[in-house]
């Protein structure tokens, strides 16, 4: 009991965090802010049993004051056909806003074209939609990301007015977005936007991931690395480290030094976005920067517990946020891989008997680069593991070579984080300037090859399931009345969406549902070269493309590792190019394709009854339900119908012999 009493002393904040994440996430997680009391009150620590028990009222009651408000608000807008708003823009997203309404209000998505900038107060009047689903587990989840968010619902824009822009945090805010962009000129100038390089430079120095492509983020997610392109600890740790390390060549005193931290990197983290690991380094070195100024001994486990107190108590919506655990997981994993691997014996290098003032020069060297080894492996190892759980549970994927990764990345990240701080004071001056940038290119293209080859190892990124059955077909909605259709796994998909439909949606379902097309359908003529279809083959880079306005004839055959696929044109139509017939044939049974193309029972490919029929709408022969002679009938979105495939939704069947 004494050594418990000394632990909880030594972090008296501990406890009511405990509390604080039990308070939140209610049910029968009440228990442990009850152990939480009754351990401080054990200890005979009253002061802290107080906080404690103060700080999980306050945490409890606001997130059932949340609860509450998001419920009454959610019944109201689906019950009237527009509600009206007021309040402040958070923050812009690709096709909308977050609106906040206040102190005491909700937060709510607002879809639409909007013009608005962080800050700015509006009046809108908007019309309740609910959360598309994810349909695949793995894909974007609307619903699970406004919960991690603390947003009540999505609503689309009707009317909208812009009423003023008051000074506020928000507004300061966007100030600081405002300076991140010019500074993104300086490492990205204008004819240099498709250098993967400079896209690099720009994520990991301050945080700008909106001029990264495609191909430069799936490097970075393969390998295991996606945290560099968001601020987050690792950024603030670095600048922080860097400011140190060149104050201190120049001379500057400890004393002054602390003080400069803490204000250069606060204006850091807002000019990067306030992200919550960022605040939450920003915190704890707040905390460790002010101990040193006041004297003060600084427990870690303490500023680690007050930094998520910050975040917790005013906004317990972060409890349910991955990016709040991961960055507050991780950090715990690496303070104790880190005490790990002061304990450690000496993998190599000098006998650890020999004292260190009996070394030589030659085998200090030799010590520092092997404790440099152990912490890096021991610490990489520590937050991998403690990653892992979490990308299962939130992205239900994971991310075998990441461990490998950050291991050899390590000694990289220093240095580019020094030279890209360097390009952006130098830029401009002659010479200097373009040397450093050049650097600074040169540094981020060693960085990106090191992720991208280990990213292209064998098994590197993987979904939480198992591949999807041979003799199986997978149905999605992507919106807007449009779909795509996977017929067997090494099968034939048929259509994709345009590019961020095939980026967003097409390319997660089918990798998160564990399928891979051996070919893709086209069977729009108005598809251009490229868009979708670029970004399955980007993904699946040997995938051929069949398009209906290429079709023979007599038609296609393709034989796959799913089946026999055969692909019918429509012959009987005077327009080239029209939506063909699928039939495919294995030996679980026979699925006829028809989507959106004209049919009749009449047609030669109906010699043999099919399983499964999948049909579409032609928009001048619709199908008679009538001559359709199959097991199981599914209808694609634009059917009107009670069963259509509404967008969002999938559905994935087997075929009879796999059930």
């Amino acid at each position: 009991m004494k050594r418990l009493r000394r632990w909880v002393q030594g972090a008296p904040l501990f406890l009511p965090l405990v509390a604080v994440c039990g308070a939140i996430a209610g049910s029968w997680w009440w228990s442990l802010a009850v152990v939480a009391v009754l351990v401080a009150l054990g200890c005979r620590l009253w002061r802290i049993a107080i906080c404690t028990l103060l700080c999980a009222a306050v945490a409890g009651l606001h997130a059932l004051r949340l609860e509450e408000k998001v419920h009454e608000f959610c019944e109201q807008a689906e019950q009237n056909e527009v509600v009206e708003l007021r309040g402040t823009v958070e923050r812009t997203l690709r096709r909308g806003c977050v609106l906040s309404t206040g102190w005491g209000g909700v937060r709510v998505v607002l879809r639409g074209n909007t013009l608005y900038t962080p800050g700015d107060l509006v009046q809108v009047r908007a019309q309740w939609t609910a959360p598309r689903p994810a349909g695949v587990r793995g894909v974007f989840d609307s619903a699970a990301w406004m919960l991690g968010q603390g947003i009540a619902a999505s609503l689309d824009i009707v009317e909208s007015q812009k009423l003023e822009k008051p000074l506020s945090l928000r507004t300061i805010q966007h100030w600081g977005l405002c300076i991140r962009e010019k500074l993104a000129q300086r490492l990205m100038p204008p004819g240099v936007q498709q250098d993967p390089a400079r896209q690099v430079l720009c994520a990991l120095v301050l945080g700008d991931k909106s001029g990264a492509e495609a191909e430069t983020m799936e490097d970075f997610r393969n390998g295991g690395c996606l945290h560099a392109f968001a601020v987050s600890g690792l950024h603030v740790g670095l600048v922080s480290g860097i400011l140190w390390s060149l104050l201190r060549v120049l001379r500057v005193r400890p004393v002054v030094i602390r003080p400069l931290l803490l204000v250069s990197v606060g204006m850091y983290v807002l000019m990067t976005g306030c992200a919550v690991p960022a605040i939450r380094a920003y915190v704890m070195l707040a905390v460790l920067l002010l101990g040193h100024i006041l004297q003060r001994r600084v427990s870690l486990l303490n500023t680690w517990s007050f930094a998520a107190l910050v975040l917790l108590v005013p906004e317990p919506c972060q409890l349910y946020n991955a990016g709040f655990l991961l960055s507050f997981g991780v950090y715990a994993a690496i303070c104790l891989a880190t005490r790990l691997c002061t304990r450690e014996k000496p993998w190599f290098g000098p006998d650890d008997y020999i004292p260190v003032s009996l070394r030589t020069r030659g085998e200090m060297r030799w010590s520092y680069a092997e404790l440099a080894l152990r912490g890096d492996v021991i610490v990489s190892l520590s937050a991998w593991l403690v990653s892992v759980p979490v990308m299962l549970y939130f992205f239900h994927s994971a991310n075998t070579s990441s461990f490998l990764t950050n291991i050899a990345i390590t000694p990289i990240l220093p240095i580019v984080m020094f030279l890209g701080l360097l390009c952006l004071c130098t830029a401009g001056i002659p010479w200097l300037g373009g040397a450093c940038a050049l650097l600074a290119q040169k540094s981020a293209a060693l960085l990106l090859a090191v992720v991208a080859w280990f990213g292209e190892l064998p098994y590197a990124y993987l979904p939480a399931q198992p591949p999807a059955p041979e003799h199986s077909l997978l149905v999605q909605g992507t919106g807007y009345g449009g779909c795509f259709t996977m017929l067997g796994n090494h099968g034939l998909l048929i259509d994709c969406g345009n590019e961020a439909t095939a980026e967003l949606t097409t390319v997660p379902a089918l990798f998160h549902a564990g399928y891979k097309p051996a070919a893709l359908l086209l069977t729009s003529s108005r598809v251009r070269d490229g868009g979708g279809a670029a970004v399955l083959q980007r993904m699946w880079p040997q995938l051929p493309v069949i398009r209906a306005a290429e079709l023979p004839a007599e038609g296609l055959v393709l034989e796959t590792q799913a089946g026999r696929f055969s692909v019918y044109p429509d012959t009987r139509s005077h327009t080239p190019g029209q939506p063909p017939v699928v039939v495919w044939e294995s030996p679980a049974g026979r699925v006829l394709y028809i989507g959106n193309a004209s049919y009749t029972a009449s047609q030669p490919f109906m010699e043999t009854k099919a399983d499964v029929i999948v049909l579409g709408e032609h928009p001048r022969q619709p199908v008679q339900m009538s001559d359709i002679d199959a097991a199981r009938v599914l209808l694609l979105p634009g059917v009107h119908n009670d069963s259509a495939l509404r967008d969002g939704d999938f559905i994935q069947l087997m075929l009879p012999s796999d059930k």
